[in-house]
């Protein structure tokens, strides 16, 4: 039955090694707050199909099989002295991970600190900011080990695909899960598929967009609603979810800005033209939650920030750039200068803000970001050295994050290597 399971040839042999048959056959949810529960973990006996990574001689986790390099190692380009400084930061956050939450025994990241769960390891959520934390850090410096971590990150990363899964194959919350009924998010897709096009343009090879590619194609045939619009939260439909919206939306914009694939421009602007109406709260002059919440959140809105004034500067569409600047205006009212929602997701918000500061030259959008890296970088650290505690120096409480998670180590380190990658306003 497990064999059956494992449809992926490429996986058929990679099991976790010393996961004993009543853990496979067990059902685990982990649910740590009403926000968290979100991330409700379904361990369905779906391990028989493992990732191909191995603990490198360095510490860093080294793939298996590594995609060919279609990118060379250049010299490091010139990076101010500021930039050189996150970059540091971020290099010492992600070596951290790595020594941290790094798990031998099932050849990937954990969770939490020290996890001895019968399912340990990291979902796409936890993982996703160690991932575009890997992904910056190559972008700000393309030297050999930057670009090999990845390639290692991303060959790990592959192993959340799910064939089995319908109408199409899409990324399961945990790593190895295979089944066509296992409870799948919608916006985990589209972060991990921006993490995979954020692979491509730090290492050129495409096959991270045909990754990337397989979470688009899995938002747009089982996510996205054809009778009324919008985007489900997950598998089971519980409501239209602005995060899977947003993710949804960017992911299919940054696809068409390196393919030119009409469609994927059709599917962006098929994304904002329900988000522009029935997904927009009026009153906030933000986009909402949800179909049953108007309220504004910050990572929803950066995304959709993005996307529309890249959509505008690759298509000539100025309405867009007027969109994005008013939303880029309303934003910063609403959610001010010292961000506390979580840096789970305060960092998502910092990255696209940047990358409108790229776009814009909005030397506001750089000041928000690192504003608030200065602060992270002295407050949240704990006695261990560890970013595990808010970027105001506070622990966690219930509905931000569990105690002692790769996720809030991860979401600090990302903020620090997306300031790398952009030179500060003159």
């Amino acid at each position: 039955m497990l064999g059956a399971a494992c449809v992926d040839s490429q996986r058929q042999s990679l099991a976790f090694p010393g996961v004993a048959a009543d853990a496979l056959s067990s059902l685990k949810t982990r649910t740590n707050s009403p926000r968290l529960a979100r991330r409700a973990r379904l361990r369905v006996g779906l391990l028989c199909c493992a990732l191909a990574t191995t603990l490198g001689a360095t510490g860093a986790l080294a793939a298996t099989t590594a995609p060919a390099a279609t990118r060379t190692p250049s010299s490091p380009p010139a990076l101010s002295t500021t930039q050189a400084h996150y970059l540091a930061l971020a290099e010492q956050g992600v070596s951290a991970a790595e020594t941290d939450w790094a798990d031998p025994h099932h050849h990937w990241y954990d969770e939490t600190l020290h996890d001895t769960a019968a399912y340990p390891l990291a979902t796409i959520w936890d993982a996703v900011p160690l991932f575009e934390s890997v992904d910056a850090i190559a972008l700000a410096q393309p030297t050999t080990a930057h670009l090999a971590a990845v390639r290692s990150f991303a060959r790990g990363a592959e192993g959340y695909l799910d064939h089995a899964l319908r109408p199409v194959p899409g990324y399961a919350p945990y790593p190895g899960d295979r089944g066509a009924n296992v409870q799948t998010w919608f916006d985990d897709n589209g972060w991990w598929g921006l993490a995979f096009v954020n692979a491509y343009r730090a290492t050129g090879s495409t096959r991270y967009l045909t990754d990337a590619q397989r979470a688009l194609t899995f938002i747009a045939r089982a996510g996205w609603d054809p009778a009324g619009g919008g985007i489900w939260w997950d598998t089971s439909h519980p409501y239209k979810a602005g995060e899977a919206l947003a993710s949804g939306t960017l992911l299919a914009t940054l696809l068409y800005l390196d393919t030119h694939s009409a469609a994927d421009l059709a599917e962006a602007n098929m994304f904002l033209a329900w988000g522009n109406t029935t997904g927009f709260s009026a009153a906030n002059g933000l986009y909402a939650k949800s179909d049953t919440s108007a309220v504004p959140e910050d990572y929803i809105e950066a995304p959709l920030i993005f996307a529309q004034q890249a959509l505008c500067q690759a298509t000539g569409a100025q309405a867009d750039c007027a969109r994005a600047q008013t939303l880029t205006n309303t934003s910063l009212r609403r959610f001010g200068s010292e961000l506390d929602f979580g840096p789970q997701y305060d960092a998502i918000y910092l990255q696209w803000m940047l990358a409108m500061y790229g776009a814009t030259h909005d030397a506001r959008l750089y000041n928000l970001a690192a504003g608030n890296a200065q602060v992270a970088a002295q407050e949240a650290r704990n006695a261990g050295g560890l970013y595990l505690r808010t970027w105001t120096g506070e622990a966690f409480t219930p509905g931000v994050a569990a105690p002692n998670m790769l996720q809030s180590q991860a979401a600090t380190t990302s903020l620090f290597a997306w300031l790398a990658v952009y030179q500060p306003p003159a």
